[in-house]
């Protein structure tokens, strides 16, 4: 009996890539009613599935149009889910987390915009770019800070990750912009 190779049976291994994602969104929905003592944990698992569901799509070429949406929807819900429990414990002010969604928020109001426009059909996905990716790191650095209890750092970080996040945003607003054209 052979076994089958993964190059013969690609429509399965290529929704890996999703399911590290949904690892992520399932931490997201959970982590507001875990006890501290796990945060470390949760958001190590949050950033290894960050790492990994991007490296195997790439790596693999398992790429799907689900992953393509959700991966994005997962980022997002992590980082409100981590930053809104931690303002909640007093771990991060109100413009601590303003400041870290900044990106976040900028994407939300593109969204709704184009959703207002008619346009959100004709938008598949926008590729994440430098300045994207950029963001996504310093909020991570932003949460190894709280993790660590390294206060002192926590605005002026915080403030490096909503500039990089506007740029994020008017990046993708440009791309979006000249899609349309």
């Amino acid at each position: 009996m052979s076994e089958e190779s993964p190059k013969q049976n690609p429509s399965i291994l290529r929704h890996i890539p999703t399911a590290i994602t949904s690892v992520r969104l399932v931490v997201a929905a959970v982590f507001p009613f875990c006890p501290e003592s796990s945060h470390l944990l949760l958001v190590g698992l949050g950033l290894a599935t960050e790492f990994l569901d991007g490296f195997t799509a790439r790596a693999f070429k398992w790429t799907s149009y689900l992953g393509q949406i959700l991966d994005p929807v997962a980022d997002k819900l992590f980082v409100l889910s981590v930053s809104l429990t931690w303002v909640w414990l007093g771990k991060l002010t109100v413009l601590q987390w303003l400041l870290l969604g900044l990106r976040d928020f900028g994407v939300l109001f593109i969204f709704l915009a184009l959703i207002g426009l008619g346009k959100i059909r004709s938008v598949r996905s926008v590729e994440a770019r430098m300045p994207s990716k950029m963001t996504t790191a310093f909020q991570y650095l932003v949460f190894l800070l709280v993790l660590t209890e390294s206060t002192q750092y926590l605005t002026p970080l915080a403030l490096l990750t909503a500039a990089i996040g506007l740029i994020a945003t008017a990046h993708y607003a440009y791309l979006l912009r000249h899609a349309f054209r």
